[in-house]
């Protein structure tokens, strides 16, 4: 290989994940406008709703972005394929629920995200009734598109292995995680997405599996 070529190789590269990060944190940015209403006065049931309305649009022109971009989105659904969401859902349980709190023992800090979460169900009357919908229905759809979807589509260009990692590494670290087992446990919340994503080929199953799992947490709440 000459040296000419070499360049030619690590400039496409170097420009190929220049372009992923930034468009990374442009969807990072984005995704935290619907946040900012909450932040205003989290106590307000219209904050909250203006927030899961502007959390609609963005996921709507998400959509309509990644759907330029890949049709890898939507199919007919297959039983198979929910009966491997199902699975995938005992093995998420069994690695949040026993194995993980084994490891780092069962009165560890809850990350921001989750701190966040909480304060809000404990609003109680509509306001926690608005963020129980964003939580189990918007939020799966907005952060599959995001981090499944685009980010996905993006790191394609750099292999498989930078596909799988980045958008895994950027969920994590988006949910706020500051300490080990909070790492952990975004991390493998977002490996098990990217499996459920990768083996179904389709974006449709990982925000079902996704919405499933919130449920779930909602309800253990």
């Amino acid at each position: 290989m000459t040296i000419n070529r070499l360049i030619t190789i690590v400039s496409r590269v170097l420009g190929q994940l220049i372009e992923l990060v930034l468009v990374t944190v442009l969807i990072y940015l984005i995704l935290s406008v619907p946040y900012i209403f909450i932040f205003i006065d989290k106590s307000n049931g219209w904050f909250v709703l203006i927030s899961i309305v502007s959390s609609v649009l963005v996921s709507y022109f998400g959509y309509r972005y990644l759907a330029s971009k890949t049709t890898d989105i939507f199919e007919k659904i297959y039983l198979k394929k929910i009966g491997f969401i199902i699975i995938m859902l005992l093995l998420t349980t069994v690695l949040m629920d026993l194995i993980i709190p084994a490891i780092f023992g069962q009165n560890q800090d809850i990350s921001l995200n989750q701190k966040m979460i909480e304060s809000m169900f404990h609003q109680g009357g509509i306001v926690a009734l608005l963020f129980k919908l964003n939580t189990v229905i918007i939020a799966p759809i907005i952060e599959e598109i995001a981090f499944r979807g685009i980010i996905f589509e993006e790191a394609k260009p750099l292999g498989k292995v930078v596909q799988f990692i980045w958008p895994t590494f950027v969920f994590a670290a988006v949910h706020g995680p500051a300490t080990a087992e909070q790492w952990t446990i975004y991390l493998t919340a977002g490996v098990l997405l990217m499996i459920v994503r990768l083996m179904t080929k389709k974006l449709q199953y990982s925000v079902i599996f996704h919405m499933m799992h919130n449920l779930l947490s909602v309800v253990g709440l």
